[in-house]
């Protein structure tokens, strides 16, 4: 695939995203809700961090490399990108569960930073 099919398929899955985080927030009573709708709420939140931290992510890695190999910084910055937005969304839904503290965001934060060094690690 392209590079600008893969940038076209992330704008895409923000506007989808955020058009339907939307929808949620000003629709949907969470007292109320289903499950089901807690989980797209939260699944909305993880895809709008994820493009925006991946395209900016993108841009910031050609910027700080002077434009070489530009197709080779997508998929690890994709990689980072989710990693991220997994923390983030992780940490929103302990906050919701009413189970976070600074020990437990740590623990997230250390489990998710041990599988970047995985991914680092293998060559």
């Amino acid at each position: 695939m392209t590079l600008k099919l893969y940038f076209f398929s992330l704008f895409s899955t923000l506007i989808l995203a955020l058009f339907l985080f939307v929808v949620l927030f000003f629709g949907v009573n969470p007292y109320l809700a289903p499950v089901w709708i807690i989980i797209l709420f939260y699944f909305t939140i993880f895809a709008i961090w994820a493009s925006v931290f991946a395209i900016a992510g993108f841009y910031i890695k050609v910027w700080a490399t002077n434009h070489e190999v530009i197709f080779s910084h997508f998929l690890p910055t994709l990689r980072q990108a989710v990693s991220l937005s997994l923390i983030l969304t992780g940490l929103l839904f302990l906050k919701q569960i009413n189970v976070l503290n600074w020990w437990v965001g740590g623990m997230l934060f250390a489990a998710v930073g041990l599988v970047e060094l995985f991914f680092r690690s293998k060559k």
